[in-house]
């Protein structure tokens, strides 16, 4: 029933438009009659005046009393003025509708890149506004609390100040002792558990530190290849101490647990315990800076590649045999 009904609204707007379309042509030839007619006349009278205004004032006169006679009979008649139920009103509001649509989408387009824009920079600034929040309360926590140690001091004594300041200085060194001690432990951990390993293999000619993300202890026993890989082939004890002997030297005289085979995981972690703490011996000794601060290195050892690597240290530049840590707070060249 509804698609009846579509039928023929359509089917009438159609009609309409066609009566209208053929009304505003038959205006068309109407007027393009009437022009035509003026036009003959025009060329063939000669009473009638010139279109353009003459300089001659008799001329003009004409002119103007041919204009004044033209109005005079237009005046009276109606202007020509569509039917009821033609469709240009309609047509002519539906364009200006489309063009103030269209208008309006594109005016919406460029809004909402604008409140894009505008909201992104809304973020940055509140993200600014509550850093500057944050930083303010901490400088005013700051002041709060210089203002509350100078009160306190302008009340004690020279005494009592250097006494407090005793104090303090020993709390921090109590502080730093027991954090030194844990990355210390947190280290030795980290060189039993996982670096010796690796740092054996790399010794033997195997994959250099980090290269292979899992070692067995197993492949120590065998050593590598000169291509790299393990060897199936395992040697005697005896050759394999003499091995260790030759590479890491003997067990140290000082070691703790002597009733722990020494092998090469327990060679290499020694070795690369002895080398850390001898470069930061060095490095204490010498003030962060100068030829004092190189360790003279007995080989290239697979501790100082690893640690070169790891940007912890550098070898000296005219000479690698000589081994430093790298000074964060200053260059990293002399």
């Amino acid at each position: 029933m509804e698609d009846l009904q579509l039928q023929r609204n359509a089917s009438s707007y159609a009609t309409r438009l066609d009566r209208t379309l053929n009304a505003l042509r038959a205006r068309v030839k109407e007027q393009e009659s009437l022009l035509e007619e003026l036009r003959a006349s025009a060329s063939s009278s000669t009473s009638i005046p010139q279109t353009e205004p003459s300089a001659d004032p008799k001329s003009h006169l004409q002119y103007l009393r041919a204009l004044k006679s033209a109005y005079e009979s237009l005046a009276p008649s109606l202007p020509w003025l569509l039917p009821r139920d033609s469709l240009v009103p309609g047509l002519l509001a539906l364009r200006d509708t489309d063009r103030v649509a269209n208008g309006s989408e594109e005016a919406i387009a460029k809004k909402e890149v604008q409140l894009k824009a505008t909201q992104q920079r809304l973020e940055q600034e509140q993200g600014d506004l509550n850093d500057a929040k944050l930083m303010q309360a901490e400088m005013e926590g700051r002041i709060s609390t210089l203002e509350e140690q100078i009160n306190e001091r302008t009340q004690q004594s020279p005494s009592q100040i250097a006494k407090e300041m005793i104090r303090a200085m020993k709390k921090r060194k109590q502080y730093y002792d027991t954090e030194t001690g844990k990355l210390v432990k947190a280290f030795n951990a980290f060189i039993d558990d996982h670096l010796a390993t690796m740092l054996a293999v790399e010794e033997l000619g195997g994959p250099i530190v980090g290269e292979v993300p899992k070692v067995d202890e197993d492949m120590l026993e065998g050593g590598f290849s000169t291509q790299g890989k393990p060897k199936k082939m395992k040697t005697s004890e005896d050759k394999r101490q003499r091995r260790i002997d030759q590479i890491w030297g003997p067990r140290p005289v000082e070691d703790d647990d002597a009733k722990e085979p020494w092998d090469e995981k327990r060679a290499a972690a020694a070795e690369m315990r002895d080398l850390t703490e001898e470069l930061l011996n060095s490095l204490v000794d010498a003030e962060g800076h100068g030829p004092g601060a190189y360790v003279d290195l007995q080989r290239e050892s697979a501790a100082a590649r690893f640690l070169v690597r790891s940007k912890v240290a550098q070898f000296h530049p005219r000479d690698a045999r000589k081994l430093r840590l790298i000074d964060f707070g200053g260059e990293i060249d002399d």
